[in-house]
Order: C-alpha cells, then structure tokens, then sequence
C-alpha cells in the first residue's frame, strides 16, 4: 500500500503527533523531557517556525506548529527532532535502531476555534490520561507557560486567521 502524503498548507497551524515505536517509552529521565524541548527551540528558529503549544508524553510528543511558505520546514524540524532524540537516547542508553514510529501525523489547523482547542488538548493530554490532576502539575508541556504561571521565551502566542 502506498503511502498518502502529508497535507501542509502555508500560512496555517498544524497538530502534528509523533509516537515512540510500538508505543515504547521515549522519555523516561528527566535528561530525556529536558532534551526535546532545548531542540525545539533552537530548529523552530533554524526553520523559522512558531510553536504554539507542546505536551512531552512518555511514549509520544504533540506539537502544534505554525507552517510557513517553505513546505519543508515542518518535515525538516520533524527529521531533526526525531533524529537527535533517537541519537541521544541510543548514546545513553547503549543501544541502536529506532526510537519513533516511522512517520508522524500532521493535520492542518483550519479555524481559531479548531486552534485553539488542539492547544487546549495538547496542553491538557497529561490531565485527560491520569498523570496529573490539574494541567498545571505537568511540567513537560506549554501549559504552565501559556497561563503565566512559568515563562518560556520561545513559546509563540497563536494569531487569528
């Protein structure tokens, strides 16, 4: 079965999902949730792209990202991420292969409304599988950043269409 290609469209927001291969763990030390973020940084700048929110689960990440005119930018971010995260993990861990399933998910954002509730269940997935009870609690996503009650610098706010 061939594989359908991935819809971007410029100028629109997209949630893209990238999950560990067959659902294993991805972060498990804290050195590991530290790792992703430090990259996600530094790459959404190297491809001139804005975040709007983030959540590091253990086995999977979601991202929403705000695509540009070059339609390799997202797929670009998404090969660096994957890749030093695998390169990081397999040195830790004296291990090989690969760390993500073989390809992420991406769905174009196409309303405010649509945007902002994939920023709210990006930002309130640890809530809705058990791991904290309030959003807040969970340090690995934009959450706390987005409501003021931790900074970080490189977190975009969402625009209007």
């Amino acid at each position: 079965m061939p594989r359908q290609a991935r819809v971007i469209v410029p100028g629109f927001p997209h949630h893209i999902v990238q999950r560990g291969h067959n659902r294993q763990l991805v972060f498990v030390e804290r050195r590991d949730f530290e790792y992703y973020p430090a990259n996600l940084q530094e790459w959404k700048q190297v491809y001139e792209l804005e975040v709007f929110s983030y959540c590091l689960m253990t086995n999977h990440v979601h991202l929403v990202v705000q695509a540009n005119d070059n339609l390799s930018a997202i797929p670009q971010l998404m090969k660096r991420l994957a890749g030093r995260q695998t390169r990081f993990v397999n040195a830790l861990e004296k291990r090989s292969g690969s760390l993500w399933e073989g390809r992420y998910k991406i769905s174009p954002i196409d309303t405010d409304a649509y945007l902002l509730a994939c920023c709210r269940y990006v930002e309130l997935n640890p809530v809705k599988a058990g791991m904290v009870d309030k959003p807040e609690q969970y340090e690995w996503s934009s959450y706390s950043a987005r409501v003021g009650v931790s900074h970080c610098q490189w977190l975009d706010e969402p625009g209007t269409f």
